[in-house]
């Protein structure tokens, strides 16, 4: 009874350390998957994008200031074409005030 006893504990012990092995060795690999995320993101933030990237970027931004620089034209006419149609509404509103004194008084 002691020897299969000691078997089994023996049998447990050497379970014990097959554990502690399979958890040392994942231990190593996710330190090395972690080294190797951080590697690669180091690498990757000093990686300059492609040209093809950088050109398309410049060609949209001053596609934008184009667009933009139009609508700011575009604005002005209209708010220049109010205007005129304002001032032309003042002078009609004058004269026809004007005319209006000017009939009254019978002239």
């Amino acid at each position: 009874m002691r020897r299969s006893t000691r078997s089994m504990e023996e049998l447990e012990l050497a379970k014990i350390r097959e554990a502690e092995l399979q958890l040392l060795k994942r231990e190593r690999e996710s330190a090395e998957i972690r080294e190797r995320i951080a590697r690669e993101r180091r690498e990757n933030d000093v990686t300059m994008p492609p040209l093809e990237e950088i050109q398309v970027r410049v060609d949209r931004i001053q596609h934008e200031q184009l667009v933009s620089r139009g609508e700011v034209v575009n604005v002005l006419r209209t708010q220049n074409r109010s205007l005129l149609l304002l001032l032309l509404l003042v002078i009609a509103t004058c004269t026809l005030v004007w005319w209006g004194f000017q009939l009254m008084q019978g002239g």
